[in-house]
């Protein structure tokens, strides 16, 4: 039987989305997995795959109109099907509402097949057709996205288009200024940069940097962390671009990273933006390699109000306890004691790590990856599993760490700094 093509929920609030792009018109054959149309919400930018092969017809809900979760925006059909008789409760719950006898098929072929920026072409700006990625990298960097010839199918903006737009721009401006950036060593060559965990900060880092010998040191707090401002963040990579354009600001160029933790979701991310700029990729028990993730410990966190009720989640990242010292209890809460701050982390939870589930897989970004990688891993891990490690690309050097929990930077410190100065190399 025919298939039905609707809007979906993508995340607990959502209850309408625009569409921003149709790539598929009536009577175009498609492929299960093969992306049909684009759509937009408050908090992201999303593309919707086929469910199954067939050929789409019925398409109904034009391009810049806000659509009713779970409409019907369209069918596809397999070989000898023929559309369904459409019934007014079927139709009718777009929004503005159109007079359901009218409601006809949407022909989504675009105007002209060029590389021409919709500003140049007269198209609406809510018709822009950019990736995800694109948007995400436009907003952080303060580049307008109506501006930029797109080098994608149908002259679609892509990641490689804003960043090259901003390698053209003088570094400096507005954007990602807001992000508390310091230089815990100041040496001459490439710098290595730190990307630190959910709920922690860049001062955590310092043990690890005693470490590290005649290399410059930036560390970064993530967006609500640290001394970084409050920010709105609809996907992890709107994380990533807003620590590229840091970098940028900061005159930045070429760089080793390590990230740890949400900071390697957000490091990999960042591979895909700058890739180019990148000389090597460390890991430490990354996110963005599977879906599981102690949901528990990430809603302890933000709920703890006082020190006591704090410590028993701290001593989740720990295999051995006893490490968990007093002073590294009440620095964690120093950190976490605003009910503003607590308030950012959860807003930034429930987008990256909704239901205690990590909502976004960076897996493919180590693929082909040209610089060194390595995956640093404590085998007693209860915040993200060590079998995420399961499966990586051969390139990919993995280092397990033996009674090593989630903080092998401060359990394992000489391990982890000796493979990292090995990287650098």
């Amino acid at each position: 039987m025919a298939t039905e093509v609707i809007m979906p929920r993508v995340d607990m609030d959502m209850t309408e989305g625009k569409i921003a792009f149709w790539y598929v018109k009536n009577g175009d054959a498609v492929t299960k997995g093969q992306v049909i149309f684009e759509i937009e919400t408050d908090k992201a930018t999303m593309e919707v795959d086929a469910p199954v092969t067939g050929t789409i017809d019925g398409i109904q809900g034009a391009v810049g109109e806000s659509v009713l979760v779970g409409t019907n925006l369209g069918w596809i059909l397999a070989a000898g099907e023929s559309l369904p008789t459409q019934t007014p409760d079927a139709t009718a719950q777009t929004t503005p509402q159109t007079e359901p006898e009218k409601v006809t098929a949407f022909d989504a072929t675009p105007a002209a097949a060029t590389n021409e920026p919709a500003a140049m072409s007269g198209a609406d700006p809510s018709a822009l057709r950019a990736t995800p990625l694109a948007r995400s990298l436009a907003h952080a960097n303060g580049i307008d996205l109506l501006s930029l010839p797109g080098s994608g199918p149908n002259g679609r903006v892509q990641g490689a288009d804003v960043m090259h737009a901003v390698r053209q721009t003088p570094m400096g401006g507005d954007a990602g200024s807001d992000l508390h950036l310091n230089w815990i060593v100041r040496a001459e060559g490439i710098p290595l940069v730190l990307l630190h965990g959910f709920g922690a900060d860049q001062g955590g880092w310092r043990n690890l940097a005693a470490q590290i010998k005649g290399v410059a040191i930036i560390g970064i707090d993530l967006p609500n962390h640290g001394k970084s401002g409050s920010s709105t963040i609809g996907s992890l990579d709107d994380v990533a671009a807003a620590v590229v354009s840091r970098l940028n600001r900061e005159g930045v160029k070429e760089f080793h990273l390590l990230g740890h933790s949400l900071g390697g979701a957000t490091a990999l991310a960042m591979a895909e933006m700058v890739s180019s700029r990148l000389r090597s990729l460390t890991l430490l028990a990354p996110a963005g390699l599977g879906a599981d993730i102690n949901g528990g410990f990430i809603d302890g966190l933000c709920r703890a109000n006082s020190e006591a009720s704090l410590k028993p989640w701290l001593a989740e990242l720990f295999h051995d306890e006893r490490l968990l010292s007093s002073s590294f209890v009440a620095t964690a809460y120093k950190q976490l004691e605003s009910v503003q701050k607590r308030e950012g982390l959860r807003a930034m939870a429930k987008v990256l790590m909704p239901d205690g589930t990590q909502a976004t897989s960076k897996r493919t970004a180590l693929e082909g990856l040209a610089v060194p990688t390595k995956v640093i891993w404590g085998n007693d891990d209860r915040i993200i599993p060590l079998k995420h490690a399961q499966g990586l690309p051969g390139r990919v050097a993995l280092h397990v760490l033996k009674n090593v929990g989630h903080l092998s930077y401060i359990e394992a410190t000489d391990d982890v700094a000796a493979l990292l100065m090995e990287q650098m190399r």
